[in-house]
């Protein structure tokens, strides 16, 4: 499984509020999403766009983030303000980047447009920039590589970037630079690329290969992976699942494997955020698994909007050795990445417990949720674990009952009810290994809750 270095990130564009009639402050919006249910957790870096290039009155350049008006009066910096502390609070280790604006008057090729020195322009906006980022407790620089930045000629590259990476070590405290090409450009310089900057992560979304950013020239060293959970996407980049699978086993360039750096996600809160916020902490657990064997898919379902639960893969014998849910979403916000218009979102959540037993796959109509699950509890293999789980819904339809609870002792019955109008829409438990007679482990699920909604 590969390992990524730079971690799993995402991006956030603060001129958009989803849905729409929200603000920053309103209970329902997509930002309070992200403090309510913890999604920052599973990141490493946060890059918020957009900044942009502006002149100094001292002369020469710096940055700011982009201006956008919002309800209430709310501003731009307002919301970056309010992200960078409510983001802390949720991870205190998570690192911002400022993410530079890709088009228009005020991208990176402006830092040039004073016709001066364009070392002393570069060294001029580099210590800007340091200021910046300082003042705000940020920590490096994104670059959104596409659009009118391809201005910017070889040269300018060069300068620009190695002379912030250089202003960037000088500092006492690590400085980070990030790019993310949409498509090789004859604009960069790969030397100053592969050495100024932490990781790169090409915009595998818009349909440039891996092969044609390394036979530009860049480091296989440096790349990770750009990914986008908005509709219209096409796989590989229609789920954490796939994603996850085009990251996992890395790559191969001349005969050398190499681990991707990270997985960046464009973006946490477009038009259906719901399914992209889900996507996010699903991937967080792919990307790196609990050491506990806890497991609690309440917050994924949360994020998602509750969509309602339409499939479940039991795995059981004498016992329960496994459960996965997959939820189906029917709102805008939650509309996976299906063509534009299309209004279904999947959700396949995680596996909980082990491989063996033998599976089922069972369908739950939206109009006959589950409303009930019963079962028992017992001791088996010497350990204490769920034996036996039916399923019953609303229409009164029975799924199961699943685990023949062959061998089980001190067999204690449960039933988890909704209230009324409540279907369940996720789990939460624990799984363990336990010891088998002749010899041998075998994975159960140790305990298992219903979450409703």
């Amino acid at each position: 499984m590969t390992h990524l270095p730079c971690g799993m990130n995402a991006w956030i564009f603060l001129n958009e509020d989803e849905p729409a009639g929200t603000n920053y402050n309103s209970p329902d919006s997509c930002y309070q999403s992200l403090i309510k249910h913890r999604v920052y957790s599973g990141l490493n870096f946060l890059g918020i766009a957009f900044f942009e290039v502006v002149p100094a009155v001292q002369g020469g350049s710096g940055i700011q983030i982009c201006s956008a008006s919002h309800s209430d009066g709310l501003t731009n910096q307002d919301y970056l303000d309010a992200v960078l502390r409510d983001a802390r609070r949720v991870n205190p280790e998570i690192r911002f980047l400022a993410t530079m604006v890709y088009s228009g008057d005020q991208t990176l090729v402006s830092v040039f447009a004073g016709g001066g020195d364009p070392q002393l322009e570069a060294e001029v906006f580099a210590t800007r920039l340091v200021d910046c980022l300082r003042a705000s407790a940020m920590n490096g620089l994104d670059v959104d590589w596409e659009g009118d930045v391809e201005a910017m000629t070889k040269e300018q590259f060069r300068i620009l970037f190695a002379t912030i990476r250089r202003v960037f070590d000088a500092q006492p405290e690590k400085f980070y630079l990030s790019f993310s090409p949409a498509w090789p450009s004859s604009g960069i310089d790969y030397a100053t690329l592969n050495h100024a900057f932490d990781f790169i992560s090409p915009q595998f979304y818009d349909g440039t290969p891996l092969s044609a950013f390394l036979d530009a020239g860049m480091s296989p060293a440096r790349i990770g992976y750009g990914a986008q959970f908005e509709p219209g996407n096409a796989a590989p980049n229609a789920s954490a699942q796939q994603v996850w699978s085009a990251v996992s086993s890395g790559f191969t360039d001349q005969g050398t494997t190499y681990d991707y750096q990270d997985i960046f996600v464009w973006r946490l809160n477009s038009g259906n955020y719901q399914f992209e916020q889900a996507q996010v902490l699903i991937l967080a657990e792919l990307v790196q698994p609990s050491a506990v064997a806890s497991f609690d898919d309440t917050a994924i379902v949360a994020a998602a909007g509750q969509p309602s639960l339409t499939q479940l893969t039991i795995r059981s014998g004498d016992v329960l050795h496994a459960i996965q849910a997959v939820n189906t979403g029917t709102d805008p916000s939650n509309a996976g990445t299906q063509p534009p218009g299309t209004t279904i979102g999947v959700f396949t959540l995680l596996q909980h417990g082990s491989s063996d037993g033998s599976s089922q796959t069972i369908s739950i109509p939206l109009a006959d949720p589950i409303v009930a699950v019963s079962g028992y509890t017992g001791v088996w293999g010497g350990a204490s674990c769920v034996v036996q789980i039916t399923l019953t819904c609303a229409s009164g339809a029975v799924h199961g009952p699943f685990g023949s609870m062959a061998g089980a002792t001190g067999l204690l019955p449960f039933r988890q009810p909704g209230q009324p109008g409540q279907r369940v829409v996720a789990f939460r438990g624990s799984s363990g290994i336990v010891s088998v007679p002749g010899g041998g482990q075998i994975g159960v699920i140790t305990r298992l809750d219903s979450v409703f909604a």
